[in-house]
């Protein structure tokens, strides 16, 4: 896979023997080129760190998975065109259904070529219908059916002699990389998913690669932070700053175009103004521009700025001890198995096209309770266990009177249940939500399947002094360390109904073999077949799932101070705690 040119003669050339115009002397001398992704690496450390990176195993996985395809299958070119295989239908059975003629073509390949072994697939140039790969179970079988055909025994297809020959693979495409906000669209993803469609899995492989931060992103970010880390110590010696990354970025579940969290905390009984840290990142830090202030309903006040470095932005709220804690949760069941990640990202994303393209963002359901639904969904089937067995948790947790312990040695718990692929579980998580959970009655939780009216009535007997009432709404999903906290009380009763639609339509595209763009990306405009929008199994009447109509659009009444900002007279302070959810409490009562 890896190229070390050694020879004198050609040092200036690479390895293809091409010119590459726009790249510098040293590059096209470069000695440590990688012919799988046709990388140059000034180095031999950077070529290691190529080979192990996704980007790399990505494409040795495809070359691998496309060489074993190609021994196991055979090219069959000169079809019968379609005006022939419709006259042959109609010949038949009296008339033709249009659009069955691929199937009544794939049918009289397997009668005829089904003799020499086992198939296990046929693949129809999609473009002009004028060839076929045909795939046995092994390699044996494509060498008989080849033989056949050298000795002149395969009989005319359709009036016509077939062109029969190995399968070539011709070279792979390295793994194209998406790398901005405006690449992450429906169009791209079809193309990425069109090119390996005969391989769900390798084709659901490449777009996770495609859609999520590489490994040297995930550094420069852990790097940004540490930087600022720094200057903010420099400016204010004494308060003792740390700054911890919390959320997807953290946890490894961010797309490319994803915003960075960080938590500020300062040394104990120390109070940072707010005016003063952002005049140091105005004045002081390098990189820092675009520097604001935007209140967070829920959670305080965001101080946003972009970073300039690292082309990144950030987002900092103080003491977010609840956050860094669901960060930490959500990483070691992460570290459970690796298609987990890969899993929820492409839900995730697939979230962000389909709701995205349909709803304002503020209506559907966030990345992280979009996470918390994965999850939930892993625990019910049985493929994840629960993080929460009392009797295997080492170390408790208490984060403002909360119980946010968790199991964090994997090792206690047993391996999967059941050994499923990326596109079975997509397959699972469509047919739960969209038949087998019901969200009238249900709630999403990494606890269980709860019941709502239970949930209600045991926020509204809980009390607690900081914390809201568990607020109803068309979709419930539970915080998992705040049981009184709906995630997805924002979300309006038409997206609940369209996204149940949409998983039915997925789950019924998929079970119909449909193509994989099709079924990934069921209800976009232009490809929302089966999306009926009944909404009689929510009985119609959003008062008996809304509750109080306001509490869809969220209460701001109930939401944290933020800090000054309504009480002109209050100074702005950044040294009392806040909290996810519910008022604020003073810094005396935080400390008791």
């Amino acid at each position: 896979m890896v190229n070390m040119e050694t020879s004198p003669s050609n040092k200036n050339q690479s390895p293809n023997n091409k010119k590459h115009k726009g790249r510098t002397g040293k590059e096209r001398g470069s000695k440590f080129y990688c012919s799988t992704c046709n990388v140059h690496c000034p180095n031999e450390t950077t070529l290691q760190q190529h080979n192990s990176g996704k980007k790399h195993l990505g494409n040795v996985a495809n070359v691998q998975r496309r060489d074993k395809h190609a021994l196991s299958s055979i090219f069959v070119g000169n079809l019968p065109k379609l005006a022939q295989i419709r006259a042959k239908m109609t010949e038949e059975m009296g008339s033709f259904v249009e659009g069955t003629e691929n199937d009544k073509l794939k049918a009289d390949l397997t009668a005829l070529f089904g003799s020499y072994g086992e198939i296990v697939k046929i693949i129809i140039d999609k473009k002009h219908g004028s060839y076929c790969i045909i795939e046995y179970k092994t390699p044996g079988m494509a060498q008989v059916a080849l033989s056949e055909y050298q000795a002149g025994k395969v009989q005319p297809f359709y009036g016509k002699k077939l062109q029969i020959k190995s399968r070539t693979v011709t070279e792979i495409k390295p793994l194209r990389q998406i790398r901005t906000e405006s690449e992450l669209d429906k169009d791209n993803i079809v193309a990425l998913l069109e090119e390996a469609d005969d391989d769900p899995v390798c084709a659901l492989n490449m777009v996770d690669a495609a859609i999520s931060v590489s490994d040297k992103v995930r550094r420069q970010h852990q790097e940004a932070c540490t930087r600022l880390q720094t200057q903010l110590n420099d400016n204010f010696p004494f308060y003792q700053v740390a700054l911890n990354l919390y959320g997807s970025a953290a946890t490894g579940l961010a797309l490319r175009d994803s915003d960075l969290d960080i938590s500020l905390t300062v040394g104990k009984e120390k109070r940072l103004d707010r005016d003063d840290l952002i005049r140091v990142l105005k004045e002081k830090c390098t990189g820092v521009s675009h520097v604001h202030v935007i209140p967070a309903p829920g959670q305080g006040t965001i101080t946003r700025f972009l970073d300039g470095i690292s082309n990144t932005t950030f987002d900092i709220l103080f003491n977010n001890r609840l956050g860094v804690a669901n960060t930490a949760l959500i990483t070691t069941v992460l570290s459970y198995d690796v298609r987990i990640a890969r899993f929820i990202r492409l839900v995730v994303y697939w979230r962000r096209v389909v709701l995205g393209a349909r709803f304002p963002k503020q209506c559907t359901p966030s990345s992280y309770s979009i996470t918390i639904m994965c999850l939930h969904f892993l625990q019910h089937k049985g493929f994840l266990p629960d993080f929460f067995q009392t009797s295997l948790i080492t170390e408790h947790k208490m984060i403002y009177d909360l119980d946010c312990s968790f199991i964090t040695d994997i090792t206690k718990l047993p391996p999967p249940s059941q050994d499923l692929n990326i596109p079975e579980l997509l397959a699972g998580f469509w047919s739960y939500y969209g038949a087998e959970f019901n969200v009238e009655t249900q709630v999403v939780s990494m606890r269980g399947v709860l019941n709502k009216s239970e949930v209600e009535e045991t926020s509204r007997e809980t009390q607690h002094h900081y914390v809201t009432l568990f607020k109803p709404a068309p979709l419930a999903v539970q915080d998992p360390f705040v049981p009184t906290h709906n995630l997805t009380h924002n979300v309006s009763l038409e997206c609940v109904i369209f996204f149940r639609d949409v998983c039915r339509s997925a789950t019924s595209n998929w079970s119909k073999g449909a193509p994989l763009y099709t079924w990934m990306l069921s209800g976009i405009s232009g490809n929302s077949a089966g999306i009926s929008g009944d909404n009689s199994s929510l009985q119609g009447d959003s008062s008996s799932i809304q509750g109080d109509g306001s509490s869809i659009q969220g209460d701001n009444n109930v939401s944290m101070d933020t800090e000054g900002e309504e009480d002109g007279n209050k100074t702005p302070v950044w040294g009392e705690e806040s909290v996810s959810v519910g008022n604020k409490r003073s810094v005396e009562e935080m400390e008791h």
